[in-house]
This record gives C-alpha cells, sequence and structure tokens, in this order.
C-alpha cells in the first residue's frame, strides 16, 4: 500500500478506512482514510496504484526512487531531503508547523463540503422548489412557448388623448422668440427669400 500525507488531497476524493498498515520496521501506522483511484504520473509514464508493487525492480537513492519501466529510466523525486541528525530538532519544528497547515487545509476542505451540502439542503426545501418552479414554468410560457408573448404588452402606457374637432396643427401655438441676426445674415436671409 502507498501512504499520502493527509491534507494534501481534497476530502472529497477520500473515503473512511479501518485498514491497517505499518512501517518496515513494524511499527503502526494511523490511517483513518483511503483513495481508491490514484495514478502517479511522472515523464509521461502513467502508473496505477498500488505503486511500488507495479514499478518493481527499484532502488532507493538519496534523490529518490528510480526505476526503468519500458526501457525508460525514471526517477521518483523524494518531496524532502533524507534527515540528518543535526537538523532533527529544525525538521520537528518545520514538520509540526506543516501538520497545522495540513490540518488547516483538511479544515478549509471540510468547511467547504459543508457549505456545500447545507446549500444543497436549503435548494431542496419546499418554498426554494416552488419559486424556481414558478421561474421555470414563467420563461417556458412567456419565452420558449411556439407564440411567446413577452413583448405583446410593450404598448400598454400609451395614452390616447381625446378627439376634438376641428383641430388642425396650425392651432398649436409656438414658443418662438426673436434671436439677434447678425448683417451679413439678413443679407443673406433676404437672398434666399426672394
Amino acid at each position: 500500500m502507498n501512504c499520502i500525507q493527509e491534507g494534501l488531497i481534497p476530502t472529497k476524493y477520500f473515503e473512511k478506512t479501518k485498514q491497517n498498515l505499518s512501517t518496515t520496521n513494524g511499527e503502526n501506522l494511523k490511517i483513518e482514510f483511503k483513495v481508491t483511484s490514484v495514478h502517479i504520473c511522472d515523464e509521461g509514464i502513467y502508473i496505477r496504484q498500488p505503486f511500488l508493487e507495479i514499478i518493481k525492480p527499484f532502488k532507493i537513492k538519496t534523490e529518490g526512487i528510480t526505476t526503468k519501466i519500458f526501457q525508460q529510466k525514471i526517477l521518483f523525486d523524494f518531496n524532502e531531503k533524507p534527515i540528518t541528525k543535526d537538523k532533527t530538532f529544525f525538521l520537528f519544528k518545520e514538520h509540526s508547523v506543516n501538520l497545522i497547515k495540513i490540518k488547516e487545509n483538511h479544515l478549509y476542505f471540510m468547511k467547504q463540503e459543508v457549505s456545500n451540502k447545507k446549500l444543497e439542503q436549503h435548494l431542496q426545501t419546499s418554498q426554494i422548489r416552488e419559486k424556481i418552479n414558478s421561474l421555470k414554468n414563467n420563461i417556458i410560457n412567456n419565452l420558449c412557448s411556439d407564440l411567446p408573448d413577452a413583448f405583446w404588452h410593450r404598448k400598454r402606457h400609451i395614452v390616447s388623448l381625446p378627439y376634438e374637432k376641428d383641430f388642425t396643427e396650425q392651432n398649436i401655438l409656438t414658443k418662438a422668440r426673436p434671436i439677434q441676426m447678425a448683417y451679413e445674415l439678413m443679407e443673406h436671409c433676404k437672398k434666399d427669400q426672394s
């Protein structure tokens, strides 16, 4: 089996499990979740899990795991450099910080899932379903029907005026006012009239 650090994968991709795993020296690992479908990708080659079972034989070096697949040498790099004794305290502190970040990521993914579930439940309430159905029926009846009536009532605010006998446009009083004209413009207007 392959172990993946918690928090690297969103919660929607894994499920609860009761499987037991142990390290090569016999220590039990705390396993809470499993991922059922995973592919390992490197240099254009895709490998389904279980990863180590498929790439046998392989060698472990300081930079990572090396193997040959289809006559092609592949190196799967380690995420971290090998630990030396003088770096142990620093790495323990860094590991603790990383663990906190991983748990924060895990909580973030779970909050998103809870929020999505609440939204789904809210959308299933009868009041919201009625509003959605009403809007859907309104769209179907008014916009998607063979004879849509969405634009039939566009002149409903036009007001018709009462008819008056002997009314002509010449009887409309205008508010014309004189403007000051320059001499040249006045001479030009006189020429046009004659």
